[in-house]
């Protein structure tokens, strides 16, 4: 296969980003590819950019790797775009809830999956929704 550039848009999940690097780099199909990692937070966005560098130079594989805090930058020119950003950065979801619970929102005392007992989800989901879109323009006018 000749070589692609895959970006990662989001890509500062230490769980989420590690596991779906490490199965790109044991793909062969996918050796000497180039991996765009994206993310806002530079601190995270570091983490994992610095874990990818070791686990090809432990692997021994060809893959060139980098970094940027522009998302515009990643998709320019990607082969395939994996989306896995939330808007806001990682710690938003929190905050809103934090702010929602103040002014008299309550997610219930058995919230467990698919129990509607908030708008957390419906809040977040709006600006979850609008980041998609951005990205999704961006892809059609860059990729």
């Amino acid at each position: 296969m000749d070589k692609i550039k895959i970006a990662i848009i989001g890509a500062g999940s230490a769980v989420w980003s590690s596991r779906i690097i490490i199965d790109l780099l044991l793909t062969e199909d996918l050796s000497k590819s180039k991996l765009i990692l994206m993310d806002i937070n530079e601190e995270r966005l570091n983490l994992i950019y610095d874990f990818s560098r070791r686990y090809i130079s432990e692997l021994k594989v060809q893959y060139c790797v980098e970094k940027t805090v522009d998302r515009r930058e990643a998709i320019r020119d990607a082969d395939f775009i994996i989306n896995s950003a939330m808007a806001g950065g990682h710690f938003y979801y929190e905050k809103m809830r934090e702010i929602s619970e103040e002014h008299g929102y309550y997610r219930g005392i058995n919230s467990v999956e698919w129990n509607m007992v908030s708008d957390y989800h419906t809040i977040w989901g709006y600006y979850q929704f609008k980041l998609a879109m951005n990205i999704a323009r961006d892809i059609e006018e860059l990729a």
